[in-house]
């Protein structure tokens, strides 16, 4: 027994000695950690934030971004702060902002995607907002309202009455120098190509109880259905049944039609099952994580593996393109797109914005049309995967969609149209 009893002292003792080790080793697993945060904390504090740049009488002015929603936004008073010389007498009162810009009077409203200047309303592809008690102003304000002037065509809310955000517009006029685009004729009806994402062996996304290729077709058929109702539209589909088209097939689809618009309806999803909302995207550099995430997975396809590569890297013919009438009237497209499902779901779902990403589907059909993707909601969401398989939803959508390609076509044609000729 005397001999059991050292042993287990024996043991009590080395067992002891290797928990003061392990509590040694916490110890030092746990300083290390903070050291590391504290360096990582650091070079954040280091790193450069995110900007905007606005150029003013000759000088470049760098504003801080912020990001509380899927577009960059600047604070009001930075802007006016930085610019007093040509943004000043800002004032607030409620949701509304007014200020003075080079010499006219500006008036914003938050969530309105419309802005008045002087006699002119103009439509933002995203829309000002409210957070923490501060007003913010989207970035495309900056850099293309305040950087390079007012342009001399408003695009203005069709049917809208005269407001607080949205006054009546002057008759619009194209500038002189602007070129007249080919595909514009007010006597000819628009072709409008209706892509419904996926398809066949290639079911996209998956919800809870169903797969995107059936919900963005059904929208698809709606949507159809909504353009052949309405005057001066052709409307013509991808795809009318469950089946895999290529992605370069639906470009050259669109090309060979001589479409005058393309729009690709997709639907989302994401790993937090809280996300949630809408957004349209046009071609570019993607300028997030997410939106380079989605464009690769939306890119890939069935038949393309990894190590084959992927379509999905087109900067190389980005920088031929930043030019291109397509690409700025997509943008402008875009914006009446969101604008529209963003008065159809008013409360009903967030909105995440009009954003840029490298989708390969869009590239082929921008030579010849502006081109967006729709992204109706996420079916990673329990909730929105529901009003997306119902009747209701799908056919509110494809109304809002329908009623942003007439706004469009409208808004193009009283900037470029020719103006009817007077009798002698």
């Amino acid at each position: 027994m005397a001999v059991d009893r050292g042993a287990r002292g024996e043991r009590g003792r080395v067992g002891a000695g290797g928990r003061l080790v392990v509590a040694a080793v916490v110890v030092a697993i746990v300083v290390a950690q903070a050291v590391l945060s504290g360096i990582l904390t650091r070079l954040e504090a280091q790193a450069p934030p995110e900007t905007v740049q606005a150029e003013v009488s000759g000088r470049t002015v760098s504003l801080a971004v912020a990001r509380h929603r899927a577009y960059p936004a600047v604070e009001a008073a930075d802007l006016a702060l930085a610019l007093e010389s040509v943004l000043d007498d800002v004032t607030r009162n409620g949701v509304f902002l007014r200020a003075r810009l080079h010499g006219e009077e500006v008036a914003f409203e938050a969530e309105s995607p419309f802005f008045r200047h002087g006699e002119r309303t103009v439509q933002l592809a995203n829309p000002p907002y409210e957070e923490g008690g501060t007003f913010w102003l989207p970035a495309e304000f900056v850099t293309r309202w305040v950087s390079e002037g007012p342009p001399q065509v408003a695009a203005v809310s069709p049917g809208s009455e005269p407001s607080e955000s949205s006054p009546a517009s002057p008759s619009a006029a194209p500038p002189a120098d602007d070129p007249l685009p080919a595909r514009v004729d007010p006597t000819a009806p628009w072709r409008v190509i209706i892509d419904p994402g996926h398809g066949g062996r290639d079911p996209g996304t998956l919800g809870g109880a169903s797969q995107e290729k059936d919900i963005v077709l059904a929208i698809a058929r709606r949507l159809y259905e909504e353009l052949e109702g309405r005057e001066m539209v052709e409307p013509y589909l991808t795809r009318d049944r469950d089946v895999y088209v290529d992605l370069d097939q639906r470009s050259r689809f669109a090309v060979d039609r001589a479409g005058d618009l393309f729009v690709s309806i997709h639907a989302n999803a994401a790993a937090d099952e809280r996300a949630r909302g809408f957004e349209t995207i046009f071609l570019g550099q993607a300028r997030s994580e997410e939106a380079r995430e989605i464009a690769l997975r939306e890119n890939r396809g069935p038949d393309v593996d990894d190590a084959a590569g992927s379509p999905s890297d087109v900067r190389f013919i980005l920088a031929g393109l930043d030019r291109t009438e397509n690409l700025a009237e997509s943008r402008l497209f875009a914006g009446f797109v969101q604008n529209s499902i963003r008065s159809a779901r008013r409360g009903g779902s967030p909105d995440r914005g009009v954003i840029q990403g490298p989708w390969w589907v869009l590239l082929g059909a921008l030579v010849r049309m502006p081109s967006v993707i729709v992204e109706v909601g996420f079916l990673s969401n329990a909730e929105e995967e529901r009003y997306l398989n119902g009747a209701e939803g799908q056919g509110a959508i494809a109304r809002a969609i329908a009623d942003a390609i007439v706004a469009y076509r409208e808004d193009l044609l009283r900037r470029y149209a020719p103006a009817p000729e007077s009798g002698c």
